[in-house]
């Protein structure tokens, strides 16, 4: 059966899209790259200039697209992310949207939304407060997706369009025929905002109005200009990033009532740091975080920054969670002190984050040597908690320490965990190159390992590995060295995807152990000696089947293994 045609604006019958933003005028070579870049590459990220504050019009250009290219769909939905910060809540409002795109299949098709999407379905997920987070909510299929966010995250370039400032043709264009000035007012207020629209359209709305008159908003403009500017700290932007970040993702950013809690403990400490408008209820977490950093560097004194640390690592004692975050954002602070006062800070994780190394020149008189890149030899996989952080830790360095002895050289000589890793702007993207690039997988079992997100993609992404593997290779290779850190309780049924795999792991003939492996690590006697030398023995001994990588873009497409586990426990 033929689709019906539908006239060239009309929407298809399945849709949630806003009316076309009436002032929203120009754009078109924006919009008319958007829709290359989902054809080419199918996800596509409209995002800010980098280190703007305010919006240019990103959630604009996304309904205008839907309007301009109807035609090429016969699906347009919106899930409106609200700049949330909270995965559980993002989630939620996902979930709830995704809710209501399925009653309308069912409503105009008679059949729910089930298996994967239609490539000429878009999918638009606007005001997403952090963008590389939102991918674990893509559906499966090929869908077109468009993201509006005011950040890049780590998106690659050739995914993303930049939403700049309005130009002064587009900007008289706006005000002359949404806004019913005449050539000479909107000439004088064309360039008087720096192209942003909404600032535009505000102030045209006010001369329409007749409560003031262009001449009069641009002398008041020019005026505030004159202001002398607010100090401002000398921060690289990415170390600001990663500070923003790792305060997003901790403790007192949980809910209001922790960052409240947060707040006042700044209060106590100092005063004049915490600006009034900070807890408006209208703002986002990730606004109020931009707020308050704003306000911190604005500061006279450098303690400022100390006093931050003090607060996050109060609010994390009281909530007994995030602690590795709080640890983070103390080795931050602790670095940008040490450069303010002019003596070098001693090498950590975070001198070498790929954030503080472009912010840095290289020495000119002697040139880096370019090293070849150097992946992951073991991947330890964990459902990050910080009750038995310490001793997965632990555990990692003992493996890492005989790997180093037992493994040609050629073959690597590090693991990856992430306990180890520098939040920050790139967090995602260094688990995504590690999993890709890794030989052995080593997952910590426990019962909730097999719920955890990352967990579950990281599994995902070995089998997906194995499955490529050209079936003229002699040997299946082996990827998936599983380590009961504690085993599931008594009548706990393994999920299907686990038991396709030998779990009950016999290295060398040796008889399994039985018990908890982090029984063992916190013993610390010999018989986690001999377990560590039995596993890199079988970890050594599958190096010798090669194993390729995934490209980096299948990494996030790969579906999560361990269905029947999360689907029983809904």
């Amino acid at each position: 059966m033929s689709v019906p045609r539908r006239q060239p604006r009309q929407l298809p019958p399945i849709s949630n899209l806003p009316p076309l933003p009436a002032p929203f005028v120009g754009r078109d070579e924006e919009i008319a790259d958007t829709h290359q870049r989902l054809t080419d590459h199918v996800t596509v990220l409209v995002h800010d200039p980098e280190g703007r504050p305010h919006g240019y019009g990103t959630s604009q250009l996304a309904i205008s697209y839907g309007h301009l290219y109807t035609l090429h769909y016969q699906l347009i939905w919106l899930f409106d992310c609200g700049q949330e910060t909270d995965p559980a809540r993002l989630a939620d409002r996902v979930e709830k949207e995704t809710e209501r795109l399925s009653e309308a299949l069912e409503k105009s098709l008679g059949e729910p939304l089930d298996g994967p999407t239609a490539a000429d379905w878009l999918f638009i997920y606007d005001n997403v407060a952090e963008p590389d987070g939102i991918r674990r909510h893509f559906p499966e299929g090929n869908a077109r997706i468009l993201v509006t966010s005011r950040f890049t995250g780590t998106w690659d370039e050739r995914e993303r369009v930049c939403v700049g400032p309005l130009g002064h043709a587009e900007s008289v264009r706006l005000l002359k025929e949404n806004m019913s000035l005449d050539q000479l007012q909107a000439a004088r207020l064309a360039d008087t905002f720096g192209g942003h629209p909404k600032q535009i359209v505000r102030a045209g709305e006010a001369v329409l109005a007749g409560r003031v008159t262009a001449e009069e908003i641009a002398t008041v403009v020019e005026i505030a200009w004159l202001a002398p500017p607010q100090r401002r700290a000398g921060v690289p932007d990415g170390v600001r990033t990663s500070l923003r970040s790792c305060l997003l993702r901790s403790a007192v950013c949980r809910d209001s009532g922790s960052y409240g809690r947060f707040t006042e403990a700044l209060r106590r400490r100092t005063t004049g740091i915490v600006p009034r408008d900070v807890l408006t209820s209208d703002m986002t977490m990730a606004e109020r975080v931009d707020v308050l950093l704003d306000a911190v560097f604005e500061q006279d004194d450098p303690a400022a920054l100390r006093v931050l640390a003090d607060a996050v690592e109060e609010e994390t004692e009281s909530s007994g969670s995030g602690r590795q975050m709080a640890a983070t954002v103390r080795r931050i602070v602790d670095e940008l002190l040490e450069d303010q006062r002019g003596t070098p800070a001693p090498p950590t994780p975070l001198a070498h984050h790929p954030a503080r190394v472009r912010s840095l020149p290289p020495p000119r008189s002697v040139p880096e040597p370019t090293a070849e890149k150097e992946y992951p030899f073991f991947f330890t996989s964990w459902h990050n908690r910080d009750a038995d952080g310490d001793e997965v830790q632990y555990f990692h360095q003992l493996l890492e320490k005989e790997v180093a002895v037992k493994l040609p050289a050629r073959l690597g000589k590090t693991g990856f965990l992430d306990w180890n890793m520098e939040p920050g702007t790139k967090w995602e993207s260094l688990l995504v190159e590690a999993i890709r690039t890794t030989r052995i997988l080593v997952p910590l079992i426990t019962e909730d390992y097999f719920t955890r997100e990352w967990c579950r993609r990281e599994w995902a992404v070995m089998v997906q590995r194995m499955a490529n593997v050209d079936a003229a290779q002699p040997q299946e290779p082996i990827a998936i060295l599983p380590v009961f850190w504690v085993r599931p309780m008594e009548g706990w049924r393994m999920p299907e995807d686990f038991g396709l795999y030998q779990h009950r792991v016999r290295w060398d003939g040796e008889k399994a152990y039985d018990g908890h492996v982090y029984d063992l690590v916190r013993d610390k006697g010999q018989p986690l000696t001999e377990y560590v030398r039995s596993l890199v023995r079988a970890m050594v001994k599958a190096a010798a089947t090669p194993l390729p990588q995934l490209d980096r873009h299948k990494v996030m497409r790969v579906p999560l293994a361990f269905r029947d586990v999360n689907e029983s426990s809904r």
